[in-house]
């Protein structure tokens, strides 16, 4: 689809999911178990531009960040290092590859979870949905602007200037061209939905799902949350901090879904059995 200049979305993903759970005679579970979750994710992609029309102005982080390293900016040091304005190198690829995979992802590794075990699924999906909407309060009162916005040409000097490679790579590539579904083309996306990082949590929540069950598929988890991490700071999308808040949402929303569903456990096994007739 990246190929051809076809944006990668959730619904083309989840169809090809179901003709595999149809040829699987699956297909009727299926569209219980992740018709809820799709209404959800599409609830929260609808609802999170109006995040940034609420009129507070939006934080600068890079202070923080300079501060964590060392009065550095990471994303200038990767793009001065690696980015060639008038090309398109094999590195833009590849890290355009692991940001446009930021909604097919966790869809895939739930669709291994739910093959496994549909308990399991349901855990992560609860996880994942109750980590979106935390950090979709957080862009509501607390919105913050990512790299390319606030170092942007003209504003600062020439040498501080942080490009916007993923649009600047689709018009090397696509220009006009490039095909966003109609489901996406009247969403308004939030440019200043940055702190926390998503495009980090979600492989990171997949990656701690998948340890005890899948620990291949975890380890490879970690990876793809390494490369992804490497990949929105060189985009010039976040901060690290940014993708280090969103471990932190991924450790509260994992917390408070297994915490619930131990409490529930407890309190099905003290609950008295019902007499037979």
């Amino acid at each position: 689809m990246l190929w051809r200049g076809i944006s990668i979305e959730p619904e083309w993903v989840v169809l090809a999911l179901l003709v595999i759970a149809i040829a699987l005679g699956r297909g009727k579970t299926f569209i219980a178990d992740w018709a809820p979750f799709l209404l959800l994710f599409f609830a929260y992609e609808a609802m999170r531009g109006f995040a940034a029309k609420t009129g507070f102005a939006p934080h600068n982080l890079a202070g923080l960040e300079r501060a964590v390293f060392g009065g550095t900016l990471p994303t200038l040091t990767l793009q001065h290092a690696f980015y060639r304005v008038e090309t398109v190198s094999p590195q833009d690829v590849v890290a355009m590859f692991f940001y446009f995979m930021h909604f097919p992802m966790p869809i895939l590794v739930g669709f291994v979870f739910w093959l496994r075990s549909r308990d399991h699924y349901h855990r992560f999906i609860a996880a994942l949905l109750l980590m979106a909407f935390l950090s979709f309060v957080t862009y509501l009162f607390w919105p913050s602007a990512p790299p390319w916005y606030q170092f942007q040409e003209g504003q600062v000097a020439s040498s501080q200037v942080v490009h916007k490679i993923l649009n600047e790579t689709v018009d090397k590539f696509w220009g006009s061209n490039y095909i966003v579904t109609p489901l996406y083309t009247h969403l308004n996306p939030n440019q200043f939905a940055a702190f926390p990082s998503l495009h980090a949590a979600f492989p990171a929540l997949a990656a701690i799902y998948a340890w005890n069950r899948f620990r291949l598929l975890a380890i490879g988890l970690f990876v793809w949350t390494a490369a992804v991490m490497l990949s929105i700071v060189y985009l010039g999308e976040h901060y690290i901090v940014d993708a280090l808040d969103g471990f932190l949402y991924v450790a509260v929303a994992t917390a408070l879904v297994e915490g619930f569903v131990r409490w529930r456990g407890r309190r099905e096994v003290s609950r008295p059995a019902r007499p037979s007739a």
